[in-house]
Protein backbone atom coordinates (compact mmCIF):
# COMPACT_ATOMS: atom_id res chain seq x y z
CA UNK A 1 0.00 0.00 0.00
CA UNK A 2 1.45 3.48 -0.86
CA UNK A 3 1.92 5.79 1.70
CA UNK A 4 -0.50 9.22 1.25
CA UNK A 5 1.28 12.71 0.14
CA UNK A 6 1.35 14.94 3.23
CA UNK A 7 1.40 18.34 1.86
CA UNK A 8 3.45 20.39 4.02
CA UNK A 9 3.65 24.22 3.72
CA UNK A 10 6.98 26.23 4.50
CA UNK A 11 6.75 26.33 8.09
CA UNK A 12 6.35 22.41 8.33
CA UNK A 13 9.38 21.96 6.17
CA UNK A 14 11.46 24.44 8.71
CA UNK A 15 9.97 22.15 11.17
CA UNK A 16 11.30 19.09 9.88
CA UNK A 17 14.66 20.51 9.00
CA UNK A 18 14.83 21.66 12.91
CA UNK A 19 13.84 18.11 14.08
CA UNK A 20 16.49 16.65 10.62
CA UNK A 21 19.01 18.47 12.30
CA UNK A 22 18.39 18.15 16.38
CA UNK A 23 15.67 15.64 16.49
CA UNK A 24 16.49 16.43 20.55
CA UNK A 25 15.57 20.26 20.12
CA UNK A 26 12.38 21.19 22.23
CA UNK A 27 9.18 22.59 20.84
CA UNK A 28 10.16 25.88 22.18
CA UNK A 29 13.86 25.92 20.55
CA UNK A 30 12.06 24.93 17.03
CA UNK A 31 9.19 27.71 17.88
CA UNK A 32 11.76 30.27 18.04
CA UNK A 33 13.29 29.68 14.65
CA UNK A 34 9.47 29.24 12.88
CA UNK A 35 8.34 32.42 15.16
CA UNK A 36 5.85 30.08 16.97
CA UNK A 37 4.62 29.29 20.14
CA UNK A 38 5.80 26.04 21.80
CA UNK A 39 2.12 24.37 21.26
CA UNK A 40 1.56 25.45 18.07
CA UNK A 41 4.41 23.96 17.06
CA UNK A 42 3.70 20.64 19.44
CA UNK A 43 0.45 20.76 17.02
CA UNK A 44 1.91 20.56 13.62
CA UNK A 45 4.73 17.34 15.28
CA UNK A 46 2.01 15.73 16.57
CA UNK A 47 -0.14 15.69 13.22
CA UNK A 48 3.20 14.99 11.28
CA UNK A 49 3.56 11.76 13.33
CA UNK A 50 0.24 10.85 13.08
CA UNK A 51 0.22 11.39 9.64
CA UNK A 52 2.85 8.78 9.30
CA UNK A 53 5.88 11.63 7.73
CA UNK A 54 7.90 11.20 10.66
CA UNK A 55 8.02 7.91 11.86
CA UNK A 56 10.63 7.95 14.91
CA UNK A 57 13.28 9.70 16.36
CA UNK A 58 16.93 7.98 16.47
CA UNK A 59 20.23 8.61 17.96
CA UNK A 60 23.28 8.13 15.80
CA UNK A 61 26.02 6.05 16.82
CA UNK A 62 29.39 6.77 16.47
CA UNK A 63 30.69 3.32 15.94
CA UNK A 64 34.11 4.01 16.44
CA UNK A 65 33.77 4.87 20.11
CA UNK A 66 32.13 1.84 20.70
CA UNK A 67 35.71 -0.43 18.80
CA UNK A 68 33.64 -0.90 15.53
CA UNK A 69 36.31 1.23 13.06
CA UNK A 70 35.59 -1.31 10.85
CA UNK A 71 32.50 0.03 9.08
CA UNK A 72 31.32 -1.34 6.00
CA UNK A 73 28.68 -1.54 3.03
CA UNK A 74 27.74 -4.54 2.07
CA UNK A 75 26.41 -5.17 -1.88
CA UNK A 76 24.21 -9.07 -1.24
CA UNK A 77 22.67 -11.18 -4.32
CA UNK A 78 20.88 -14.19 -3.85
CA UNK A 79 22.41 -17.23 -5.54
CA UNK A 80 19.89 -18.58 -7.38
CA UNK A 81 21.05 -21.38 -7.80
CA UNK A 82 20.93 -22.13 -3.79
CA UNK A 83 17.54 -23.99 -2.31
CA UNK A 84 16.84 -22.28 1.05
CA UNK A 85 14.50 -23.19 3.78
CA UNK A 86 11.74 -20.79 3.50
CA UNK A 87 11.71 -17.06 1.32
CA UNK A 88 15.29 -16.45 0.77
CA UNK A 89 14.45 -12.63 1.96
CA UNK A 90 13.23 -14.15 5.17
CA UNK A 91 16.07 -16.65 5.77
CA UNK A 92 18.76 -13.54 5.39
CA UNK A 93 16.51 -10.82 7.35
CA UNK A 94 16.50 -13.42 10.06
CA UNK A 95 20.26 -13.85 9.69
CA UNK A 96 20.82 -10.18 9.51
CA UNK A 97 18.50 -9.66 12.78
CA UNK A 98 20.63 -12.26 14.84
CA UNK A 99 23.92 -10.56 13.54
CA UNK A 100 25.04 -8.05 16.59
CA UNK A 101 27.05 -6.23 13.76
CA UNK A 102 24.71 -5.09 11.45
CA UNK A 103 23.61 -1.18 11.85
CA UNK A 104 20.97 -1.52 9.26
CA UNK A 105 19.80 -2.92 6.00
CA UNK A 106 17.48 -2.26 3.15
CA UNK A 107 15.79 -4.49 0.68
CA UNK A 108 16.26 -3.16 -2.43
CA UNK A 109 15.18 -3.40 -6.16
CA UNK A 110 17.71 -4.15 -9.12
CA UNK A 111 20.78 -5.96 -9.97
CA UNK A 112 21.09 -6.62 -6.26
CA UNK A 113 18.79 -7.89 -3.19
CA UNK A 114 20.22 -6.38 -0.32
CA UNK A 115 22.08 -3.53 1.12
CA UNK A 116 23.50 -3.93 4.70
CA UNK A 117 25.74 -1.96 6.64
CA UNK A 118 28.00 -3.18 9.62
CA UNK A 119 30.78 -2.40 11.90
CA UNK A 120 32.83 -4.52 13.59
CA UNK A 121 35.85 -4.44 15.88
CA UNK A 122 38.33 -6.29 13.85
CA UNK A 123 39.01 -7.71 10.18
CA UNK A 124 38.97 -10.94 11.39
CA UNK A 125 35.62 -10.98 12.46
CA UNK A 126 34.48 -8.89 9.19
CA UNK A 127 35.86 -12.04 7.28
CA UNK A 128 33.62 -13.97 9.58
CA UNK A 129 30.73 -12.64 9.03
CA UNK A 130 31.50 -12.14 5.06
CA UNK A 131 32.16 -15.82 4.79
CA UNK A 132 28.81 -17.00 6.81
CA UNK A 133 26.49 -14.41 4.29
CA UNK A 134 28.18 -16.03 1.46
CA UNK A 135 26.28 -18.98 2.16
CA UNK A 136 23.34 -17.23 1.13
CA UNK A 137 24.65 -15.45 -1.34
CA UNK A 138 27.19 -12.92 -3.12
CA UNK A 139 28.57 -10.63 -1.69
CA UNK A 140 30.47 -7.58 -2.18
CA UNK A 141 32.21 -5.08 0.93
CA UNK A 142 32.89 -1.39 0.73
CA UNK A 143 34.98 -0.28 3.90
CA UNK A 144 33.01 3.24 4.80
CA UNK A 145 36.09 5.43 4.60
CA UNK A 146 34.21 9.05 6.09
CA UNK A 147 30.54 9.74 7.03
CA UNK A 148 28.67 12.75 5.51
CA UNK A 149 25.09 13.85 5.79
CA UNK A 150 23.56 15.00 2.29
CA UNK A 151 21.46 18.48 2.34
CA UNK A 152 17.95 16.73 1.75
CA UNK A 153 16.04 19.10 4.61
CA UNK A 154 18.24 22.31 5.22
CA UNK A 155 17.34 25.38 6.93
CA UNK A 156 17.93 28.37 5.14
CA UNK A 157 21.47 29.14 6.97
CA UNK A 158 20.72 33.40 6.02
CA UNK A 159 17.79 33.10 8.24
CA UNK A 160 18.62 30.52 11.20
CA UNK A 161 21.46 29.21 12.32
CA UNK A 162 22.36 26.06 14.07
CA UNK A 163 25.28 25.71 17.05
CA UNK A 164 26.07 21.89 16.41
CA UNK A 165 27.56 21.75 19.75
CA UNK A 166 24.64 23.06 21.75
CA UNK A 167 22.26 22.01 19.80
CA UNK A 168 20.47 24.98 19.65
CA UNK A 169 18.99 27.02 17.02
CA UNK A 170 18.98 30.68 16.79
CA UNK A 171 16.96 33.75 14.29
CA UNK A 172 20.14 35.88 12.55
Amino acid sequence: MAAKKVDLDSTDWKILACLHRNARATFQEIGSVVAMTRPAVRERVLRMEEAGLIEGYRAEINTDALGRSVHVMIHFKFNSDRVYPGKPNDVLIGFLDSSPSVVRYWEIYGELDFLIEASFDSKTNLHRFLDDLRTYGFVRSHLIASTYHGHFLELDEREISYNGKTGEFSKK
